[in-house]
């Protein structure tokens, strides 16, 4: 068996369908499973037509991360601190990008069949354009790297992220390595639940930056440029199974005759994340596979 797993928050149908719409085209027909919180009944509906096993669970946080320090002291929302002192050190007050590690790692704790290969995904921006278990992984964590031409000292977010999960001297030794991205991650069952016993373990040390920021990203930068699981695979764009679009520059060689988007060797690459950060993915003429046919011309 393999498994798939992946969390929605208070989005529409229209904009999730694409991940398990190109996922379903890309001859996966193992299971899917999705932890969901405050969704429609047409999202509900839609899950049920591409037979994604649902988890609903209760949040108490926000949905997304500030995007500044400042802002985020001034403005966080006195429901958060209510919610905070009235369920002391609870995970679902976390914001839901890290209270999705807790909700899967019970998950997976609790099936009597351990699945061969897991992968957790974000939802909102990810596109298959292949089966991603037809890809040949190796045991161990495979992650994806951000653009190599980027660093994590370059990026307001990365920065601020380690400083508060591994503080300021781990951040300046970390500054000049290439972010890994959080929102694309494969493992085998047993490396995929050290991993988030690992995640877990420390997003309760650093539990108030949780409250309200994305602190998962710090600390899948902590875990990976520390090497503190092993057998480790990080794959850059443009040679693996994942592609993250964040500062790439998508050219017309990085296509090939269909329209896939595929590595420097020429085979299409499985599973592509932050797509929508990429004005005019495709041009006026150029060919389209079925998968991106939902694209608009235009960053969204």
């Amino acid at each position: 068996m393999n498994l798939i797993l992946t969390s929605i928050y208070g989005l529409s149908a229209e904009r999730v369908e694409p991940f398990f719409k190109s996922l379903r085209m890309s001859g996966y027909a193992d299971k899917i499973v999705v932890f969901t919180n405050q969704i429609s009944p047409e999202c509900r509906a839609m899950l049920g037509e591409y037979q994604a096993q649902i988890v609903d669970f209760e949040s108490l946080g926000l949905q997304l991360a500030y995007a500044s320090l400042s802002k985020r002291l001034a403005s966080a929302p006195k429901a958060i601190y209510r919610a905070y002192f009235k369920h002391p050190h609870d995970v679902r007050c976390l914001i839901v990008n890290c209270w999705r590690f807790f909700g899967i790692r019970d998950f997976l704790s609790n099936l009597e069949v351990k699945p061969k290969f897991v992968l957790l995904a974000d939802v909102r921006d990810v596109v298959f354009q292949g089966n991603p278990v037809e890809y040949v992984f190796q045991p161990g964590l495979s992650v994806a790297s951000e653009c190599v031409r980027g660093t994590i000292g370059q990026s307001q977010g990365n920065a601020k992220w380690l400083w508060e999960v591994a503080g300021w001297r781990e951040m300046r030794r970390l500054a000049g390595r290439t972010p890994i991205c959080s929102g694309t991650i494969a493992a085998d069952h047993d490396t995929v639940m050290k991993y988030l016993c690992l995640m877990t373990e420390h997003m309760k040390r650093s539990y108030f930056w949780g409250l309200f920021d994305a602190i998962d990203q710090g600390l899948h930068n902590y875990f990976i440029h520390n090497q503190m699981i092993e057998p480790l695979h990080i794959f850059t764009n443009w040679n693996g199974p994942f592609l993250t679009l964040d500062s790439e520059v998508v050219l017309p060689k990085n296509k090939n005759r269909d329209g896939y988007l595929c590595n420097e060797d020429g085979s299409v690459i499985p599973i592509v994340h932050q797509y929508d950060r990429v004005k005019n993915l495709f041009q006026s003429g150029e060919p389209r596979p079925d998968c991106w046919k939902f694209l608009k011309n235009t960053a969204l």
